[in-house]
Parts: C-alpha cells; sequence; structure tokens
C-alpha cells in the first residue's frame, strides 16, 4: 500500500487509483479509529455518497488506519475503464456474437456455444469463453482458441496448451487451421459443429448481403 495525500488533503491508496477518488468521484470518507472501525465522514469530494452509507464487512479488511478508502465501486469502474475490448464492441457498446460451437456428442450433447469478435479460449475452466465443463478429458484452461478476424471474415481455430490431439472433418490440427461452415471439430471426447453467422453473407459491419437472383 502507497498512502498519498492529494492537494484537498484526501489519503488514499496510489496503489490501487491512479488519482484521488474524492476528487475525482466523490463519496464517504472514512476514518479510522482502530482494527476493525469506520466512521463515515460525509460527502468529501462531490458527486453523490455510497447510497447505503456504510463499507461491505471486508472492505478494509487490508487498509491500514488512517487511510481513505473509496466511494463502493469506484474501484470496478477503473477496472473496467481498463479491460481490453473488440473492435466490433467498441463501435456498438456491446459484443455481438459472431458463430456458434454446437455440441453434437458427448457429455454436453445439445448444448452450443457463442463466439465472438476475438480469440475465444476453449476449456473447462471458469474463465475461458467456450467453458465445456462435461468433457474430462478437455484441458481446464487454454485447450484451444477460435478466433474471428472481422477484418477479413474469416475464423480460424488454434490449438493451444492441450496434449490431447484436436480434429477438424476428422483430420488433426496441429497448426491454425480456417474454418469453414458446418466443419467437426473434436476436443478431447466431444464433437462440435461449427456454424457462422459472420459469413460473406452477413458481417455487422455491413449488415445482410441480399442473396444472388436466381437466373
Amino acid at each position: 500500500m502507497a498512502l498519498t495525500k492529494c492537494a484537498n488533503d484526501h489519503l488514499y491508496d496510489s496503489d490501487l487509483y491512479p488519482s484521488c477518488p474524492y476528487c475525482n468521484g466523490g463519496g464517504n470518507a472514512i476514518s479510522f479509529d482502530g482494527p476493525g472501525k469506520t466512521t463515515p465522514l460525509g460527502n468529501m469530494g462531490g458527486g453523490s455518497p455510497d447510497p447505503i452509507g456504510q463499507p461491505a464487512p471486508d472492505a478494509f479488511a487490508s487498509v491500514e488506519p488512517g487511510a481513505t478508502v473509496a466511494p463502493a465501486g469506484y474501484r470496478k469502474r477503473q477496472d473496467d475503464d481498463n479491460k481490453t475490448v473488440s473492435v466490433s464492441r467498441k463501435k456498438t457498446n456491446l459484443e455481438p456474437v459472431t458463430g456458434w460451437l454446437v455440441c453434437i456428442d458427448g457429455p454436453d450433447k445439445g448444448r452450443d456455444y457463442h463466439l465472438y469478435d476475438k480469440q475465444n479460449t476453449v476449456g473447462r475452466g471458469e474463465g475461458m469463453d467456450i467453458r465445456i465443463e462435461g468433457d474430462k478429458t478437455i484441458s481446464r484452461d487454454r485447450h484451444a482458441r477460435i478466433a474471428y478476424d472481422s477484418r477479413h471474415n474469416n475464423f480460424t481455430l488454434i490449438p493451444a496448451d492441450s496434449t490431447n490431439n484436436i480434429y477438424v472433418n476428422d483430420e488433426p490440427v496441429y497448426i491454425p487451421r480456417k474454418l469453414d461452415a458446418y466443419d467437426c471439430v473434436e476436443f478431447g471426447e466431444s464433437k462440435f459443429v461449427f456454424v457462422p453467422l459472420c459469413c460473406p453473407r452477413f458481417t455487422w459491419a455491413d449488415g445482410l448481403v441480399p442473396a444472388p437472383k436466381e437466373e
């Protein structure tokens, strides 16, 4: 922890906040009378105070006496501001789906998984974009990645950290491979059909392209 005092005499932890959270968002200053004790001092930096007016039970567990604690939600807003977002999300303020994997064989048969405009990680772990929980032969982290490239409007399967083979249409994949509509992808003991939304007929940038007229 690095205690810093701003021009308005607010103490804050500069390891957690790039600038004084009270001068840049408002909130309730907290003083400490001893370990585990807090005293709300009111709104010291403008803006709206915490509507609850009390910190979470464990909010100050690791804060040294004398430190000023940021208003509820301030650090989360800072973290959200620093996250990397896809090009599509930056343009539309949301993360539109670009395609799907549909499990056609394995413990999660019948389940579908969304693909987005980024490198979608595949695995069993909680942090994976495509989390396949039922198949224990799939690596927990980064079994593979499926990338959508909006600039070239294509999908690529990228092997990652798994020692188990990955197959597309019964052919082993050891290097990045382009995916085509309705390819059959095998991870572990599960099979998936790749179903693109973004394709020559549709992109989020250009919309739906009319089908060519039959002569």
